[in-house]
């Protein structure tokens, strides 16, 4: 008798559209996950309210996509009604009926699903207790990514939810940080959370001619570029990279990124020489990346931060937050660590990288070798490989 394929049915908050390229990272994952052999199966419920309150368009109730391997991926978003946009309902009202409709859509999707999935798959713990629900009552191996920058359990969702926990097969933190948070919480065990840090796509990210990469953009070659990716926010802190680069004299920048649905963000920033700022296509990061000497980041709070591992596997060395949430991934050979809310910190450590060429080509060097072993496919492996070894076990 041939062994039934492995089939995955993940279950996330969002999934990118070329019009809209959210959570890319899990869009990678499901790839790779894919290209592996295994089936893969998304359910990724899509706002009623956000297309009515924003203009934010509806995609197709089902659609399918291929790997770049030819590998086929079907997609479910459900509709459901959301209501963060509703401020007067008050935090716990409004999440609470988020719990609702937005569990209720991915049940309605599942129910959909002709050919069953065999793997329960939630992506952060807010998709986990929905993947809970369903895998309790299909009765099988359940999975949760947790991969939240700031990991917040309501104590009240947590106590109507609490009996779910038991059905967990294993956790898939992205950090150590995140583990230490999820065992805190009560959220799981130590002896079922593994850790395996975030991952890139290596043949999207990669280390490119930088001359030839300027040049293609028509930045100057004797320029020294620092690069930012990410929301405009005052977590990740783009104010605060302004600010540093306003102290220092010959320095240009890259902004990647927006306020969340916002046409008009209130971080932008506002030093001189930027040489671009706004929203990019995902695929056309990797030029702008490899144009930069530098990625500076001093986030407030990841989990493990996609946007980090991007710019090491372009080669950047990393300016980022002396915080637990990046211990995974930096060191003192491919990054300086400073406090992510001193202005002075962050100036001083772009200084350094400008002024000492030969310590950045080092810097350079080892996050290039760091990044070799988060790939994409190999973070995959580790995953498959985690929950072959621990389906079977439950309680």
């Amino acid at each position: 008798m041939s062994q039934m394929k492995e089939h995955i049915c993940v279950i996330s908050i969002g999934y990118p559209t070329d019009e809209n390229p959210v959570f890319t990272f899990v869009d990678q994952l499901v790839c790779a996950l894919a290209d592996e052999g295994v089936k893969c199966t998304v359910i990724s419920p899509q706002s009623i309210t956000k297309n009515i309150i924003r203009g934010i368009k509806l995609n197709p109730v089902k659609w399918s996509k291929v790997t770049k391997n030819n590998n086929r991926i079907d997609v479910y978003q459900p509709k459901y009604i959301s209501f963060s946009e509703f401020k007067v309902l008050g935090f716990e009202l409004g999440q609470a009926l988020f719990d609702f409709f937005f569990e209720r859509a991915v049940k309605r999707a599942y129910r959909k699903i002709k050919e069953k999935p065999t793997i329960i798959y939630g992506h952060f713990w807010s998709c986990g207790f929905v993947a809970a629900a369903i895998g309790y009552r299909e009765k099988l191996p359940l999975y949760v990514a947790c991969g939240e920058g700031e990991l917040i359990i309501r104590q009240s969702f947590l106590r109507r939810k609490r009996r779910l926990l038991d059905c967990i097969n294993g956790v898939i933190s992205v950090s150590t940080e995140n583990k230490a948070e999820s065992i805190k919480l009560g959220l799981a065990k130590e002896e079922k959370i593994i850790v395996i840090p975030n991952a890139v796509d290596q043949s999207k990210f990669y280390k490119m001619d930088k001359n030839k990469a300027r040049t293609s953009l028509g930045f100057s070659e004797d320029d020294f570029i620092i690069a930012y990716t990410g929301w405009f926010s005052e977590r990740k802190g783009s104010r605060r990279v302004s600010e540093a680069i306003k102290k220092l004299d010959n320095v240009k920048s890259i902004f990647i990124g927006s306020e969340e649905d916002s046409p008009t963000p209130k971080y932008t920033p506002d030093c001189e020489g930027i040489l671009f700022c706004g929203r990019l296509p995902h695929q056309d990061i990797v030029k702008y990346l490899n144009c930069a000497d530098v990625f500076v980041l001093p986030t407030l709070a990841e989990g493990c931060c996609n946007s980090i591992v991007e710019a090491m596997a372009c080669g950047l060395p990393i300016i980022s937050s002396d915080l637990p949430c990046n211990d995974d991934i930096l060191d003192d050979n491919n990054s300086i660590r400073v406090n992510p809310l001193s202005v002075d910190e962050i100036a001083d450590a772009i200084r350094y990288i400008r002024d000492n060429p030969e310590e950045r080509t080092k810097m350079s060097e080892a996050s290039l070798f760091v990044a070799s072993d988060l790939s994409i496919e190999k973070r995959a492996k580790k995953i498959m490989n985690y929950i072959r070894q621990t389906k079977s076990i439950i309680g």
